[in-house]
């Protein structure tokens, strides 16, 4: 799914703050570990992103700060652990979706 960089820059911070909310509303220490890498994957992202010139930002999207199978990895890992997770009705709403486009964007 090709997607333009401006679009993958909203993604990312969406996908980010939900994240973020995931991390402080679990009590699984496994879940915010997973969480935690996550997160760190997506912020040295997001860094990268918003150091492209605006000029650019309509050409298609590619991953930067890291490997397509690293991302992906991480972002499994995490899918799985969230399986057996009870969370905030909110979060999973926000959440769910979220990670599925992220296997198309990232890939």
């Amino acid at each position: 799914m090709a997607i333009s960089i401006a679009k993958a820059s909203v993604f990312v911070t969406e996908l980010l703050e939900v994240l973020e909310d995931l991390y402080w509303e679990s009590a699984s220490i496994t879940v915010k570990n997973q969480c935690f890498n996550v997160v760190r994957l997506l912020q040295q992202e997001l860094t990268e992103l918003t150091k492209m010139s605006v000029q650019d930002h309509h050409y298609d999207y590619e991953l930067i700060a890291c490997s397509v199978a690293d991302m992906s990895q991480c972002l499994d890992e995490l899918v799985q652990l969230l399986s057996s997770e009870a969370l905030r009705t909110r979060t999973r709403n926000h959440l769910t979706p979220l990670l599925a486009k992220s296997k198309k964007v990232f890939s």
